[in-house]
């Protein structure tokens, strides 16, 4: 359960708000939007996730940092996770991203690939990590339906190479598709459907096993300025659509300035 928690981690870090007229846009929770840092803009997000069922919680901080130009981007994000009963608290793996924006809003759409390394970083015996160096594409892409609506859609998978079964090595390999359609409802509040599937391997009595994951999340967020410091939270339920249902909610809160 708790690597559960830090997929879902990740997939919320992908997600980045770019301010524009002091407003917000463009951006989304689960799916990965496709616009880069402003040069000399720096964003500082936190996440804390709650699933109510097991009562487990989770919390990962991502900072986004422009290289020199908007074309370029390096971030990290570094997970925690609470577990219920306390059986297995601890960090998770952390991960190094980096984006280029291919196109941006001269083009037609928005579009910005993304590669990452994740590190073994958390603790394999407690559940906290995969144990093994793994590596991630994704393929954002972003667009503005008129004043008041903006879609965005993910396509990527990970790689995780030389994880242990029972016989041999195995390479594991994980997939994700995704979609959020945005309602710009006023220039500082919007509210915000995603829909993310994912499809993973994993290892389950010394045997690699195939899982998916159907989540659909509702959420909403507002933004306001203090001076140069624009602050975002965010609030949104996502549920997970397996054989069960698992309900879960995030805070999100985004602090973003010029450096």
């Amino acid at each position: 359960m708790a690597q559960k928690l830090f997929v879902l981690l990740l997939m919320v870090n992908w997600a980045h708000l770019r301010a524009q007229d002091g407003g917000i846009s463009d951006n989304s929770f689960l799916i990965e939007e496709a616009y880069n840092q402003e040069p000399r803009v720096v964003q500082h997000i936190s996440n804390l996730v709650h699933t109510k069922k097991s009562k487990e919680w989770g919390y990962a901080l991502t900072q986004e940092w422009p290289v020199f130009l908007q074309a370029h981007q390096i971030s990290y994000t570094i997970p925690y996770a609470w577990m219920a009963g306390n059986s297995a608290n601890g960090f998770g793996d952390m991960t190094i991203h980096y984006r280029y924006q291919l196109w941006g809003d001269a083009h037609w759409a928005a579009f910005s690939p993304r590669l990452s390394i994740i590190l073994p970083t958390g603790d394999k015996k407690k559940g906290l990590g995969s144990g093994k160096t793994a590596y991630q594409v994704n393929l954002p892409l972003s667009k503005r339906l008129g004043a008041s609506w903006v879609v965005h859609f993910n396509a990527g998978a990970t790689i995780t190479p030389g994880v242990s079964t029972d016989t041999n090595k195995e390479t594991l390999w994980s997939y994700n598709v995704g979609g959020s359609m945005v309602w710009l409802v006023k220039n500082n509040f919007n509210m915000l459907v995603e829909f993310a599937t994912g499809y993973e391997d994993e290892i389950t009595g010394g045997q690699v096993r195939n899982q998916s994951s159907y989540v659909i999340n509702p959420g909403v967020r507002y933004a306001y300025n203090v001076g140069a410091l624009q602050i975002v939270p965010g609030l949104c339920f996502p549920i997970e659509l397996n054989s069960e249902k698992t309900k879960q909610w995030f805070i999100y809160l985004s602090l973003e300035h010029p450096f």
